[in-house]
């Protein structure tokens, strides 16, 4: 825990909760952002790596809180053309903290 990773693990919670959310959220920025915003979340996601440093931490919940709303919030929206946003999704809908949560457990 440098202060490079610290600084990068809140940079990856902005993300999530500034440029995410918005893209999520904000039709008319999810018309626009949001392909984009997958695209290279598919490419960083790939392989399961924790987005800042060797372990899943803040910045994968950040931006992993976000991405399971997908599914429900909008289900519509077509994820096959981003593989790894998908298999995140997955794994993060699969972790026992998440299924407690949303009352799965």
């Amino acid at each position: 825990a440098t202060a490079a990773e610290r600084a990068l693990a809140q940079q990856w919670v902005l993300f999530a909760n500034a440029t995410l959310a918005t893209a999520l959220f904000v039709p008319s920025s999810r018309e626009r952002e949001f392909p984009r915003l997958m695209t290279v979340l598919d490419r960083l996601l790939e392989g399961g790596k924790p987005l800042a440093g060797q372990h899943w931490g803040v910045a994968d919940c950040a931006v992993q809180a976000y991405l399971a709303y997908l599914p429900i919030f909008f289900p519509q929206i077509e994820l096959s053309p981003w593989p790894n946003v998908q298999a995140t999704i997955a794994a993060t809908q699969a972790r026992p903290a998440y299924r407690t949560v949303m009352g799965l457990a």
